[in-house]
């Protein structure tokens, strides 16, 4: 997959696909310095406009005050939809074991997004194999022709490009911008920052949480996603 990938798609899907991707990537932790930026490499990766990127950066800093009943609109009959649940299927499963309720919203969110229950278990057995294949480095060439689930995304109808390297599409637009965002912050305060910052993750599964008592910030953006009303007209 070319790192423009997302601009195969209109703006208003991309900016839809970033700002409820955002929104839940960093519920769980404040926004630390150089990560700004690396949303901003993102958008302009992603030939987001400045109206555009406003949008996805007040997601980051202010994502309880986002709507998603548009966004979500926006991508039910989009190819993205698929993405972006792959995603969220992702920082579900970022810790060694999901929670219950983030699985059951995660399988509400499915039906916001028109995506039928083959295809989504198509895609957690995705996010699940691409895990193992990477903790073994056993990727090589085409990744669901390898890890047997080629056939699987055919007979569902699941488009495969932007899959076959075992990443999510949120894990490839972050590592790219990663790459760009480091060698500009090389040899400054913000880049020894921003170091730490990556190893925290982004898209590429949510920031580490910490063994908590109540339901996490995380879990409360995903269960307001999967309440929220979608228009499928």
């Amino acid at each position: 997959m070319s790192k423009n990938f997302l601009t195969n798609f209109e703006k208003k899907e991309r900016v839809a696909y970033l700002v409820t991707l955002a929104s839940l990537a960093m519920a769980d932790g404040e926004v630390e310095e150089g990560e700004k930026q690396l949303i901003e490499t993102i958008c302009n990766d992603a030939a987001i406009d400045t109206a555009g990127k406003a949008i996805v950066i007040s997601a980051v800093y202010e994502p309880e005050k986002i709507t998603f009943s548009s966004y979500l609109s926006l991508l039910h009959n989009s190819d993205l939809r698929f993405h972006l649940m792959t995603d969220i299927i992702l920082m579900v499963y970022a810790d060694a074991e999901a929670e219950q309720e983030e699985l059951e919203q995660a399988a509400k969110i499915r039906l916001q997004l028109s995506i039928s229950q083959e295809q989504y278990d198509t895609l957690v057995k995705y996010v699940n194999t691409a895990k193992i294949f990477k903790e073994k480095g056993i990727i090589e060439g085409a990744f669901l022709k390898q890890a047997g689930l080629e056939d699987a995304f055919k007979k569902n109808g699941i488009p495969m490009e932007a899959f076959n390297n075992g990443e999510t599409v949120g894990e490839i637009v972050t590592n790219v911008a990663l790459s760009v965002v480091e060698k500009e912050l090389k040899d400054t305060r913000a880049g020894v920052i921003f170091s730490v910052v990556k190893e925290l993750g982004l898209f590429s599964g949510r920031k580490k949480r910490k063994k908590k008592k109540k339901k996490s910030k995380f879990g409360k953006f995903l269960a307001k996603l999967a309440n929220t009303p979608v228009s499928h007209a």
